[in-house]
């Protein structure tokens, strides 16, 4: 049995947490998307008012795990939510 240090174990994990907060990142950035494609057909007091809050949750869920990258303090990909012409971020 081999033993491992614990250097090698800590990086190996935050490389792993990072790889899967960066994969979720890039699925709710595409949810995003797809939720102001949808709150712009409807229009303003459509018939689902509570989008603009969802889109919302999400994007300061995609802060938080934004923040915890920075925190590991990895090189990777810079994932941000866009703003549209309206201000809004997608």
């Amino acid at each position: 049995m081999s033993a491992t240090s614990p250097t090698s174990t800590h990086t190996l994990a935050a490389e792993l947490e990072r790889d899967r907060l960066e994969c979720r990142v890039i699925r709710m950035t595409v949810a995003i998307g797809v939720l102001r494609g949808r709150e712009n057909r409807l229009g303003p007091g459509g018939p689902q008012p509570h989008l603009g809050q969802v889109i919302a949750d999400f994007e300061a869920q995609i802060q938080a795990m934004n923040t915890r990258l920075r925190d590991l303090g990895m090189d990777g990909p810079s994932i941000q939510t866009q703003r549209g012409a309206d201000g809004h971020s997608f």
